[in-house]
């Protein structure tokens, strides 16, 4: 059988103004869960993007627990990815040198964003991961022989 572990990248979106505009309102450090990792699922890096600029003065924290592993600190009232920040260990940077980031998650979990700095009103932010599943698949997807099996 084919593996089916493959590496893939996963993305969600935080968007604020269609959250407000549903009747939503934040406060300063509002801790959001972006997007949810399987059960024995290795992150091998995550970021995010600004895609919309967020309301004057916020930043973000991102990380598993709603902490600042991944991204601490990344101004987001402009557009652009955001950099891992002083205690981020990603480079999220397209074109940089690659994540230092990786973390091998054995029951679902969420990565988070916290919004600190201001309230959030305005913003749109895009969080991505790549992933792989290495979560066993059953005895069913266990070959019932191999090729030196046929040879003989």
């Amino acid at each position: 059988t084919k593996n089916s572990n493959i590496m893939r990248n996963i993305e969600a979106y935080l968007d604020i103004d269609a959250l407000v505009a549903a009747g939503g309102s934040f406060s300063d450090g509002d801790v959001f869960q972006v997007l949810e990792i399987p059960a024995n699922t290795l992150v091998l890096n995550s970021g995010a993007e600004v895609m919309k600029a967020f309301t004057s003065s916020c930043t973000l924290d991102m990380d598993f627990g709603g902490g600042d592993d991944i991204i601490d600190g990344a101004d987001i009232t402009s557009t652009g990815f955001c950099a891992a920040g002083t205690n981020g260990q990603t480079n999220t940077v397209v074109g940089s040198a690659a994540s230092t980031y990786t973390q091998f998650i054995t029951s679902t979990d969420t990565i988070d964003c916290t919004i600190a700095g201001a309230a959030p009103a305005t913003g749109r932010l895009r969080v991505y991961a790549t992933v792989i599943d290495l979560a066993g698949h059953g005895l069913d997807d266990k070959p019932d022989e191999v090729d030196r099996d046929q040879l003989a």
